[in-house]
Parts: structure tokens; sequence; C-alpha cells
């Protein structure tokens, strides 16, 4: 008894060696971002797109979570993997099975045997048993695949957290982007009008004789590059409205506006907090290191191979030719016992399995190391973008009032006869272009707040997600 049980003790102290648990992974990690930010990183845990304060925005974000197809198939892949990882688990137990059976049988006549004194030929036979199989997992191998299944599920609900976060990232950024087509159509319905007053102040001239058909021309050249972007604008407007409704699960229609870009809030802070943080917040990261663990626990899982493979098994149950006797003690039976199962030869295939396994680890850690890499650049791309985007619609706000006071010169100037019309419209022109610069401007600052959170990661991608897997259970 006492040998036995030290049998025990020693394999489970083997099981303990043999099986490591997982230990985190080295990974250089920056002491601060290239440009100074803001430390304040509860801020990326709220709500961004609220900041914005359009409450049209705040709903598509709200109908996308709850809609988008992308969205529900991350959603039930979850499910799938937690149903798997029941399944894997359910190894860990005893397996029990019943068989109940009922036969008629009929031996041989033409078989010589020895009749025992009431022997018949034709006789029943009933039977009903329980059987029992419960694999010892004395090396791990169990233990190690549900592991590996847990690793599994964990990354698919942080694979889920980054749809989520691409899903609200495009939704403002599909918004963003129509608002910005909307108010450059607005300019260019501006210009056109505008072009179409000058057109008209050339043709009276002409007719008046105080001018030549070269102005004419001119004029008629500068409207049609007006109409000719307003003609853009009004095909790239349902484009974007079918791309955003896509995204909102739904069918292509009109979009709801809300406030023009023009309006939208930048926010007061830039949040960022500390690189280190950036490991727990940003759901591919976390899933890479879910993938690692994973790959992990299957060497363990396939080197376990190399030992016996040991169950307890057991039978009991009721066999008799009776039914009257069925279920009686005369008719109990049963059995128990261990089975031992050692692979003596193979060609070398659980070799290849632990090598194989050991292959996947290492790619499964270099994938972590470069989603680490990953992320750091995107967050400094991001903040490089913030800032210097603010600049950027300064100089813009700054050439557009310059190029304002040069038409209105240059209009001056051409009515007293001190230049020619040309001047006029080369104002205009870069007046127009100038002012499409400007809305673009403004939709690259709000799209760069977008990247800058989307690439923080934080906690509403958590909050969001709980909206969403809400919205699918309902």
């Amino acid at each position: 008894m006492y040998k036995g049980l030290g049998i025990l003790i020693l394999a489970c102290m083997l099981m303990g060696c043999f099986r490591p648990n997982y230990q985190p992974q080295y990974v250089d990690i920056p002491s601060e971002w290239r440009l100074t930010a803001d430390e304040g990183s509860t801020l990326c845990n709220v709500r961004w797109w609220e900041q914005f304060n359009d409450p049209v925005l705040d709903n598509l974000i709200l109908s996308a979570l709850a809609n988008n197809q992308n969205l529900k198939i991350a959603i039930n892949r979850v499910f799938e993997y937690y149903n798997k990882l029941g399944v894997v688990n359910a190894n860990l137990y005893p397996a029990v099975t019943g068989n109940a059976s009922y036969q008629r049988i009929q031996t041989s006549a033409a078989v010589p045997i020895s009749l025992a004194p009431g022997f018949q030929r034709i006789y029943n036979n009933y039977q009903a048993f329980f059987n029992l199989n419960w694999e010892l997992d004395f090396w791990g191998r169990l233990a190690s695949a549900s592991e590996a299944a847990y690793g599994e599920l964990l990354g698919t609900i942080e694979a889920r957290r980054a749809v989520v976060l691409t899903v609200v990232a495009s939704v403002a950024d599909a918004y963003i982007n129509l608002r910005n087509l909307d108010s450059q159509l607005e300019v260019s319905k501006k210009t056109q009008f505008s072009r179409e007053e000058s057109l008209k102040l050339a043709l009276s001239r002409f007719e008046l004789g105080e001018t030549s058909e070269l102005e004419v021309k001119q004029a008629e050249a500068e409207l049609e590059i007006a109409l000719i972007r307003v003609i853009e604008f009004e095909k790239a407007i349902p484009i974007q409205e079918n791309q955003l409704s896509i995204l909102l699960g739904e069918n292509p229609h009109a979009i709801v506006r809300g406030i023009p870009i023009e309006s939208f809030q930048y926010p007061p802070l830039i949040p960022a907090g500390l690189p280190s943080e950036l490991l727990s917040r940003r759901p591919d990261i976390l899933q890479a290191e879910d993938q690692l663990i994973t790959a992990n626990a299957r060497v363990t899982e396939s080197k376990a191979l190399f030992f016996p493979q040991i169950s307890l098994t057991g039978m009991y149950g009721s066999q008799s030719s009776d039914l009257k006797r069925f279920l009686t003690a005369p008719s109990e039976m049963w059995q128990y016992g261990f089975n031992a199962v050692q692979t003596i030869f193979d060609a070398g295939r659980i070799l290849f399995l632990v090598e194989g396994a050991k292959s996947i680890r290492e790619e499964a850690l270099a994938n972590y190391r470069q989603v680490i890499l990953n992320a750091f650049s995107e967050v400094n791309n991001a903040l490089v973008t913030t800032q210097k985007n603010q600049e950027l619609l300064r100089e813009h706000r700054k050439q557009v009032q310059i190029l304002i006071d040069y038409l209105h010169l240059a209009q001056l100037r051409y009515f007293e006869g001190e230049v020619d019309f040309l001047n006029v419209l080369d104002a205009e022109r870069l007046l127009f272009d100038a002012q499409l610069a400007l809305v673009q401007s403004f939709a690259d600052n709000s799209s760069a707040v977008v990247e800058l959170y989307k690439s923080l990661g934080g906690g509403w991608v958590s909050d969001a997600d709980n909206v969403a897997v809400g919205a699918d259970l309902q």
C-alpha cells in the first residue's frame, strides 16, 4: 500500500516538473513616447466619440455595436470556443456510459454441445450495465490541453474586442469622411455660384466691348472646374453613405446628419499614459499573448505522449436469461482494473509533434513581440499626427483668410482697371483649393483623434464590448 502511495506521489512530483507554468516574456518597452503627451491614461477609458459632441455619431456607433455582422461573427466565435473548452475539460473527469440490450438467441443444432439439464437451444439474454473509464492525468497532458483551449478562448475574446475597436473607429471615420464630403460639396456649390456670377460679369463686359472674349472663356473654364467638383462630391457622398450603412449592419440608405465637420469638438487632452500600459490595454497584444500561452501548453501536451496513458476502468451491471431474475443479486456482474498504454515504436511521430509544437511556440513569441512593436509605432505615429494636424489646421485657416483678402483686392483692382481678369480668376482658384483643404484639415484633425484612441485601446473597448455582447444576447 505504501509503495503504491509513494509511486503516486512521485508521479505527481514528476508531473509538476514536467508541466512548467507559463512565464511572461521579456519585451523591450520604451520609457516614454517620442513626443510629449498627456499622461491621463484614464481618459482612454471614456467613450471618446462622445467628446465630438455629435449625438448622431453616438447613435450610429451604438447601432453598429448592436448590428454589425462582422462583430456578430466574432461574438459567436467566442461561444464556439467556450463550448470547445467544455469538451476538452470533460476529458479531465470520469466518463460513464450505460448499455442495455435484449437478445433472443438460438444455438446451432449442428454443433455438438454437452447440454446441461434444462438447457434450451433457444433462450433470452438480458443485459444492463454501466462502464467507467477515467484517464489519470499523471503527466499533465489533459490539463495542458485544457490550458491551451482556455488560451484559445481568451484569444477569441480579445479578437472580439479588436473587432469592437475596429468597428467603432471605422464608423467614426466613415461618418467624419461623410461630413467632410458634405462640407466640401457645400464649398463647391458656393464656388459654383460665385463663378456663375463672374461669368455673367464677363459676358456683360464683353457685350459692352470692355473686355475680349478671352475673359469669357476663362470664366467658363473656371465655372466648369467648380461644376466638376460638385458632381464628384455628389457621386462620393452616396457611396460613403452605403459604406457606413454596411458598418451599421443595414441595407444601403441615406444617413442622418448631425453637426458639420467644422463644429466637431476637439478633446481638451490627448491621453497616452505610459508605454508599458499599452500591454494591458490593446486587444491585439493581449490576443498575441494568449496565443503564446496556448502554444506553450501545446508543447507540454505533446511531450506527455512520451509517457504511458493510464486509465481506470470499471463495469457494473446485470445479465440474465430470465427476465424475472434480471436485476437481482444472482445476475449481478462487475469488474474493475486499470489500463496502461505505452508507445513502443512510432517512427518518431511524437518527437515530430513535440518539435513542431516548439516551432509554433517560437512563432507565437516572435508574433507577440512584433505586435507590440507595431503597437508602439502606431501610438507614436498617432501622437505625431494629432499634434501636427493641429498646427496644419491653424495654417489652413490663415491661408483661407489671406486668400479671401487677396481675392477682395484683386476684384477691386480689376474694376479699377489696374489688373486683368486673370488675376481675379487666379485668386478665386487659390481660394477654392484652400477652402477645400481647410475642410479636409478639419476632417483629418478628427480622424487623427480616432486613430489615436484606436491605437491606445483602453477601458472603453471593454465598455463597448459589453454593449455589443449585451445587444447580441437580447
